[in-house]
């Protein structure tokens, strides 16, 4: 993008964005509940966040000729939806910091924190339900479960990485039911709520493939990225042994001493940070970081062209700007 570009681009994004944590906030504020309980759901989800996956409902359903106002709901119910997952992965992973504050469970306790996730679950479907009739809630309803069912078999997947994560085929598999999956759903819903249920699954296309794009973003990220930017600190996939895309790249490619010795680290909660950096290294030295770009971009490419055939316009150009944004990002 040139510079005019990136500031229409950011501007518009801004503008989406304030939209959705607008209607976030002002729906959370009403909610009568225990003080512990809001604190503890709305921590996570009012200390910042993208919000790509509600921009991705609204600049879909645009595109489409949709009305905001009428997609909001719905773009609330994904970001929920997505802090519930947060929340339960936070403790799950026993990270300590998230967006560069301290997780839900860290500051309220393990079991108010899975009361939170449960909470912002429990709130995706009142949204859809009381917003929406008929076919679109139907179809809404359909999508947002689907994701939900989706997340879980993932993160089972994910916890048990030597089980069910042995090649780049499950590592797909898994990318789309624990990340992609979502997305699909957002850009899926955009389309509902503009009332082009026969393009359903064509922006089902569109979310998988960038879903999959941006969880290599954060592989990537997860090993190289710059800290004070993500929010979270370098090394932990491979303290928690995750089976990255990288990773799985260059297991095969080490010399002896090497694989025994990445495998003394990966999975290791306790390792330090020299050994966690050399591990990295080890990484960058047989291009895990390079491959895991190139298949990114691949993905990108594919969420590219899912968009041909429509005519050009702001919210087009928006979309393939998000998608670019996706695949450059630094946190």
């Amino acid at each position: 993008m040139d510079n005019s570009q990136t500031e229409w681009f950011w501007s518009r994004y801004e503008e989406y964005r304030a939209m959705v944590n607008k209607y976030i906030e002002d729906y959370l504020s009403s909610l009568d509940i225990p003080s512990e309980l809001r604190g503890a759901s709305s921590h996570l989800i009012l200390s910042g966040g993208k919000r790509v996956r509600p921009i991705f409902v609204l600049s879909v359903s645009e595109l489409l000729g949709g009305d905001l106002e009428h997609s909001l709901p719905v773009a609330t119910a994904i970001e929920f939806l997505h802090n519930f997952t947060l929340i339960h992965d936070d403790i799950m992973d026993q990270d300590m910091f998230r967006r560069g504050v301290k997780t839900t469970h860290v500051l309220y306790g393990v079991s108010t924190a899975i009361l939170a996730g449960d909470y912002l679950f429990s709130l995706v479907f009142g949204l859809v339900s009381r917003n929406y009739r008929g076919e679109e809630a139907r179809f809404l309803t359909k999508l947002l479960a689907e994701a939900s069912e989706n997340i879980c078999i993932g993160q089972a997947m994910d916890i048990q990485p030597d089980k069910y994560v042995k090649g780049v085929d499950d590592y797909i598999k898994m990318v789309y039911l624990k990340t992609a999956s979502l997305i699909e759903a957002s850009t899926a819903s955009g389309a509902v709520v503009a009332g082009r249920i026969d393009l359903v699954d064509r922006f089902r296309e569109l979310g998988k493939s960038i879903g999959i794009a941006f969880q290599v973003a954060d592989d990537i990220l997860g090993l190289v990225g710059d800290p004070s930017k993500t929010g979270k600190p370098v090394g932990n996939d491979i303290r928690n042994g995750k089976r990255t895309l990288p990773v799985l790249y260059v297991l095969d490619k080490m010399d002896k001493d090497e694989y025994e010795f990445f495998m003394s680290v990966f999975g290791n909660e306790g390792a330090d940070d020299e050994s966690v950096k050399r591990a990295i290294d080890l990484v960058v030295k047989y291009g895990g970081i390079n491959y895991a770009r190139e298949f990114m971009g691949e993905y990108s490419r594919r969420a590219r062209d899912t968009l041909k055939g429509f005519e050009d316009s702001d919210a087009k150009s928006f979309l393939i700007n998000l998608i670019e944004f996706i695949v450059s990002r630094d946190k």
